[in-house]
Formats: C-alpha cells, sequence, structure tokens
C-alpha cells in the first residue's frame, strides 16, 4: 500500500464523509446536535463538515476530522482508520493507487476550501451589513441598562436594542438588551447581552481576531479581556489604560497577537476569566505566553462577565 495512504484517504474523502462515516460510525447528522457514535450522550455531538474534512464537535470527548472520527469510534490508529475508509473513496489496499485519481482527489479538496472561503466571506459581509442596520436602530446604552446595573458598570459607548431583533427562526433578543459591536477592524458583528446575563453573536459575525475598545486612549499599557462587564470593571480601575474586549477565552490570543504586531512596545495584560473549568486561565496563559506579557485573573466566577 502506498506510504501516502492516510493522505490521500482523506484527500478522496473530501466532500463525502457524511456517507462515510454513517457506513462506518452509525447514524449522523449535518448540523444537528445529536448522540456521540464515540462516547454517547444525548446532544454532544454535532458534525459541522467544515471545508468537506467531515469535522465535529462533542462536548465530550473533543472534537476532528472524519478520519480521527472513525478512529476513535472503532479504537484503532490513523492507517487502520484510513484502510476502512479506502473502498468508500475507490481506492483498492491491494493495489497501488492510481495517481490520476489521486490527483483528482487533490483538486477537489482545494476546490472544497476554496468554496468554504467564499460562502464564508459571504456570510461575513452579510452579517456586517445587518450589524450596521441594527446598529442604527438602537441608542447609546446607559448606566440604568438591566445588564449594566447587574454588573455595577457602565456602558462604555455601547447600545441598547430599542426593539426585539429577531436572531433566527422565532428566537429573538429583546428591547433593553446590551449590544457590543465587535470591529475587525471595522463593524463585522455584534454582541447581544440580555439583562440576565444571556449572551448571543449575531450570526456570521467575524469574532476571530475581533474586538471592542473600551475607549479610544494611545495608552502603551493595554488591557485584553474575554467578557465585556470584566472589561468595564478593569476599564473603570486603570481609566488611563486601553482595555479591549475578545468576547471569548480562545479569541485572546488572536487579539494579543494582533496589537503585539501593530504595537511592539506596549505592555499587554491578559484578563483570565476565572471560571470553574480554568479555560479563561489558560487561555490567557497561552496569550501572554504568545505576546511575552503578563495576565490577572478576577477574583470568583461569581463575577466573571
Amino acid at each position: 500500500m502506498n506510504e501516502h495512504l492516510i493522505r490521500d484517504v482523506v484527500n478522496l474523502a473530501s466532500g463525502q464523509w457524511l456517507n462515510i462515516l454513517n457506513n462506518l460510525c452509525g447514524d449522523i447528522a449535518f448540523k444537528k446536535a445529536q448522540v456521540c457514535p464515540a462516547c454517547g450522550g444525548k446532544d454532544r455531538f454535532t458534525f459541522d463538515d467544515l471545508e468537506g474534512r467531515g469535522t465535529y464537535v462533542c462536548r465530550g470527548c473533543g472534537s476532528g476530522d472524519g478520519l480521527s472520527l472513525v478512529g476513535k469510534v472503532n479504537a484503532i490508529n490513523p492507517r487502520q482508520a484510513a484502510l476502512m475508509v479506502a473502498p468508500y473513496v475507490g481506492l483498492s489496499v491491494d493495489k497501488s493507487l492510481d495517481k490520476a485519481v489521486i490527483e483528482r482527489g487533490r483538486r477537489k479538496a482545494e476546490q472544497a476550501k476554496e468554496q468554504e472561503v467564499v460562502k464564508l466571506a459571504a456570510k461575513q459581509a452579510k452579517a456586517a451589513t445587518r450589524a450596521l442596520t441594527i446598529l442604527q436602530t438602537c441608542k447609546p446604552a446607559l448606566a440604568s441598562n438591566g445588564y449594566l446595573i447587574a454588573k455595577r458598570v457602565q456602558p462604555f459607548d455601547t447600545f441598547e436594542l430599542m426593539k426585539p431583533v429577531h436572531l433566527y427562526g422565532d428566537y429573538r433578543v429583546n428591547a433593553g438588551s446590551l449590544v457590543v459591536p465587535i470591529f475587525n477592524p471595522t463593524l463585522t458583528g455584534l454582541q447581544f447581552i440580555k439583562p440576565n446575563g444571556e449572551k448571543h453573536i449575531l450570526a456570521g459575525s467575524k469574532v476571530k481576531n475581533g474586538f471592542y475598545p473600551l475607549s479610544s486612549k494611545d495608552s502603551h499599557q493595554i488591557y485584553i479581556g474575554e467578557g465585556f462587564a470584566t472589561c468595564a470593571a478593569v476599564a473603570e480601575c486603570v481609566p488611563d489604560a486601553l482595555v479591549l474586549c475578545a468576547f471569548n477565552a480562545g479569541n485572546l490570543i488572536n487579539v494579543a497577537l494582533g496589537i503585539r504586531v501593530c504595537r511592539p512596545k506596549a505592555e499587554i495584560i491578559l484578563i483570565a476569566d476565572n471560571d470553574e473549568s480554568g479555560t479563561g486561565e489558560r487561555e490567557a496563559i497561552k496569550a501572554a505566553l504568545a505576546v511575552d506579557g503578563s495576565y490577572i485573573m478576577p477574583p470568583a466566577p461569581s463575577e466573571v462577565a
């Protein structure tokens, strides 16, 4: 068998993983919360097939691509998984691989990736346009906003919904919710925060590398945090610093690296959410190490935004 078996099988399987996985791993639906074929549960598993790679996410056993799922479900190594998949993509394990077939598979994989990029760009452009439209119907948030009162922080030029916004299907965010713009570097999306603290991102928003600046100060000292309320509390304590909200723990490193590129001599401090899972601290430390910065952590999970 060709020494590049795994690479060749992955290329040929591009865009075909749903059928392959349904044959090798049990019933799997596209983009639906469902039972994980590897570790069970009720709705912990989602098959999203990004770029046709058979990608999935499971809250129980992690994430990966189609080949890794075949391996995980059948308790076998990657090469053994590739041997299982090979017949479904037209490869014989007893003969040398057809170079023409492999080349067609490679081109098909590249085309799938290109199409995914185009689709994502169109989705993000649509979200940016809708974000601007929604902001035009909002009013500046005041300290009397329900969420801001609960968190005891100032609005820092955020907005408040004046009428409900439908996010998807029949689900809507009601008037009175806080609206935080996402810049990347221009407006690319919105985060909605209900008075009870429930958060939603406008579908299609480009969050990766995105941020919300809580001031326009050109400061040498830059704080980067995860949630708006946490960042607002820090901004009130260090009014001469620039504080940026990154919206989620995984985005801390992206924002920090972007700042380091344009501000190579700035002092960067990462604000770690003190959550029970430890995710906030891990991601803040990772970001701090990546930019040679430091990090601080709020005192208790109950105070984390």
